[in-house]
């Protein structure tokens, strides 16, 4: 169902809503009219099922010179993809949505995107639970130590300029967790390296509202997006950050990986493009520090 909608703010601009159903178009519309602000976004799709939202935004931005700003989402991915490869389930009950941006940030700051993008999702999930974030480098949302919510980010550099970014956001919201963990492990041969959780079970079994979920974490994004701009909201952005990083170590053990061996480290510094200085804490010798690359560096693509 293809819908085209006029928004208020937006100097009276069509939005392009593409749906499977009016339930599903009615909510994209309550969005978008909810916002006093203008909305960066100009394309919504919300499919009933789709392989993957990062791959259908990437088809959106090679479409050509058309490309508008778009959010996609969908109930259920045949074939959603983790950073490190195919190592996400996506069943239904989850959020499972890809944003597609136009950017004018150095390659050196497309960090601080990972940065807003994890920092949203923590406020989103404790403004809609009692449960406390945490967040593990770089960019998993964990609860009780499980992984709970993933970030994907790919971008299209031109002269050191990030030109469009899409962002893949997973949430195990209200799917169901011992279905999704067989998922997880069927994907990747019978073995996984981390352990999950959802919301709903960490939630004493209580369901959210995903499209409550949705709405608040996209109307964060469409107010802040445009900070990146602002020195002083990044300075917090990244104060915020690597408080919740260091915190962190509080209870987890990290393992890094320094030219192919690994080792249980201590995180001693966080730079602001989110490499690290790690601390060997195996090693013999107690000054054993290691640089740890952003998995975000671009120069290394």
């Amino acid at each position: 169902m293809r819908f085209y909608i006029r928004h208020r703010t937006n100097h009276n601009k069509l939005i392009k809503i593409l749906c499977s159903n009016r339930d599903k178009f009615r909510f994209i519309s309550d969005l978008i009219n909810s916002s006093n602000k203008s909305m960066i976004f100009k394309q919504f799709f919300y499919f009933d099922s789709v392989e993957s939202t990062q791959n259908f935004a990437y088809e959106l931005l090679k479409g050509g010179d058309d490309f508008y700003q778009a959010v996609i989402i969908s109930d259920y991915q045949t074939g959603g993809k983790g950073r490190k490869g195919p190592t996400w389930a996506s069943p239904k009950g989850g959020i499972w949505m890809s944003l597609a941006l136009e950017t004018n940030l150095k390659t050196h700051e497309l960090f601080h995107i990972v940065m807003l993008i994890t920092r949203l999702l923590c406020k989103t999930l404790e403004n809609h639970t009692k449960l406390i974030s945490m967040v593990k480098w770089p960019n998993d949302i964990l609860i009780n130590g499980k992984k709970v919510a993933g970030i994907l980010l790919d971008a299209e550099v031109e002269s050191d300029i990030i030109k469009h970014v899409i962002i893949g956001i997973g949430v195990n919201s209200n799917n169901d967790l011992d279905s999704t963990k067989l998922m997880i492990k069927d994907k990747n041969n019978g073995v996984y390296d981390y352990d999950i959780t959802t919301i709903k079970y960490e939630n004493q079994n209580h369901e959210i509202s995903n499209h409550d979920f949705i709405q608040y974490f996209l109307k964060s994004i469409n107010d802040t997006f445009q900070d990146l701009k602002s020195r002083e909201f990044v300075d917090d952005l990244t104060t915020y950050y690597k408080n919740k990083i260091m915190e962190s170590q509080k209870h987890l053990n990290y393992r890094f990986s320094d030219r192919g061996n690994k080792f249980n480290g201590e995180i001693k510094k966080i730079y602001d493009d989110g490499s690290l200085l790690v601390k060997n804490i195996e090693s013999r010798y107690t000054d054993d520090l290691i640089s740890i690359n952003s998995v975000y560096d671009l120069s290394r693509s």
